[in-house]
């Protein structure tokens, strides 16, 4: 009876936090206002696979009773945080945009009264002229416009989004916004940020690192104040809508509101396609690794080997290479006689490039040339002139930043599970999961 009443007396205020958080907190807005808070309350899931090699193996007791309360109180409260996102679809001047709906929408500002009482619309055909904006030939005099959807999902171009759209200035500029579910979001990008026909399990680590983006995105945004949180380009993570794939549905099931985190806070998980072998510690001017140790991984990934971007060659010819370079000078640029890399780092990636012609040489960062060589797929790579011809001999496919995609690929096939792939390629992040809170 006596180990009894103190164990009561150890889980009693425990139990009764719980019990509040089930019985409270379990509505869902449209703006994550308290993220950060959420956060806090984020409970670490488990520690480090203890077969990682990179991995610290061994936990104190502090530690490991920490990691067992913190299991207890995930598995008691069950319901997993969702988060609304913010999706930047489109930014125009002047924008022309064509919402439809099958079941029609419902407009309403930003107090969250409704616009156009008692009509309902199946078609928005938004259209600027003369500086003013209107919605099916009525001009709209509002700061800000919020559509929903009676039913799901809204056609825009051509493609279906889930949640509801946002519409609002900023600048000079009108910026139509999807607002959805964070779990919808991650679902979605798996779609054109993965591989069809992949395993689950890899389907199951890129779950992890682009909830993980999104969430770090997401509290810059906030920090900047702006009206969006993410990009739906490949500057953030490719968005195109609605999917139907049911492995990648289970990926995202199956890891609900995990997500990986350094000193509390989620992680910038970039990943690329293919790393190539290179070391991405030795990597110069691609991330400020003061701010995000986990990205300055000091040991290869050689399991992207078979992949075939990881050596690739391109060839370019001098009129070629010419038409190319002359978008970045401002004068004429003469005949190219040669191109050279005048500069490299630790990793093998170029960062300076010479392009010498008749009359003069011009210098090219690796900024200047990414934005340039649109097609080149890393700038780890070596280049020699060949009759009248530059040839580029590279490796990898990306970045070469964070996750190598086809690394994890190969690495479930030898058995590894999402859970060590991510430590091994994020070294010193920690599992946490979005929990329930007091504020959404």
């Amino acid at each position: 009876m006596g180990s009894r009443i103190n164990l009561y007396k150890f889980f009693r205020p425990i139990l009764f936090k719980v019990n509040k958080i089930q019985k409270v907190f379990f509505q869902f807005t449209l703006d994550p206002t308290s993220l950060r808070f959420q956060l806090r309350r984020a409970r670490a899931l488990r520690p480090c696979p203890a077969k990682l090699p990179y991995a610290k193996r061994d936990l104190d007791d502090t530690n490991r009773k920490c990691l067992l309360l913190f299991s207890f109180l995930f598995l008691f409260v069950g319901n997993t945080r969702t988060v609304a996102v913010r999706v930047l679809i489109d930014e125009q001047k002047k924008p022309q945009w064509t919402l439809v709906s099958d079941k029609g929408f419902i407009l309403k500002n930003e107090q969250d009264k409704p616009l156009f009482a008692d009509v309902i619309y199946h078609k928005l055909k938004l259209t600027h002229v003369k500086g003013k904006l209107y919605i099916n030939g009525k001009p709209f005099k509002e700061s800000k416009l919020y559509v929903r959807p009676t039913e799901q999902p809204t056609l825009f171009e051509g493609r279906q989004y889930d949640g509801l759209f946002f519409i609002t200035k900023e600048k000079d500029s009108y910026l139509l916004i999807n607002i959805l579910d964070s779990e919808a979001y991650v679902f979605s990008v798996l779609k054109t940020e993965g591989w069809p026909g992949w395993p689950l399990e890899v389907d199951k680590v890129f779950a992890i690192a682009c909830r993980s983006y999104l969430l770090h995105q997401l509290l810059l945004a906030r920090k900047k104040t702006l009206p969006y949180h993410i990009k739906n380009s490949n500057h953030h993570q490719t968005y195109t809508g609605v999917h139907n794939c049911a492995v990648k549905r289970q990926a995202v099931k199956e890891t609900k509101g995990m997500f990986l985190a350094h000193n509390g806070e989620p992680i910038l998980a970039m990943f690329d396609i293919c790393c190539g072998g290179v070391i991405p510690h030795h990597v110069n001017g691609v991330v400020d690794f003061q701010k995000a140790p986990y990205l300055a991984r000091t040991y290869p990934c050689t399991f992207c080997k078979k992949c075939k971007s990881y050596t690739w060659q391109a060839e370019y010819s001098l009129e070629e290479l010419r038409d190319i370079l002359q978008e970045g000078v401002d004068n004429f640029l003469h005949d190219v006689q040669d191109f050279k890399i005048t500069q490299k780092d630790r990793a093998g990636v170029v960062q300076e490039v010479t392009a010498k012609t008749k009359h003069s040489e011009y210098l090219f960062t690796t900024r200047q040339a990414y934005r340039l060589f649109k097609d080149i797929k890393s700038f780890a790579f070596s280049a020699k002139k060949q009759s009248k011809k530059i040839i580029l001999n590279g490796k990898g496919f990306g970045h070469h930043m964070g996750l190598c995609q086809w690394g994890a690929r190969s690495m479930v096939k030898e058995g590894w599970n999402y859970e060590s792939i991510l430590q091994f390629f994020y070294p010193g992040t920690t599992f946490m999961r979005l929990e329930n809170s007091k504020h959404s």
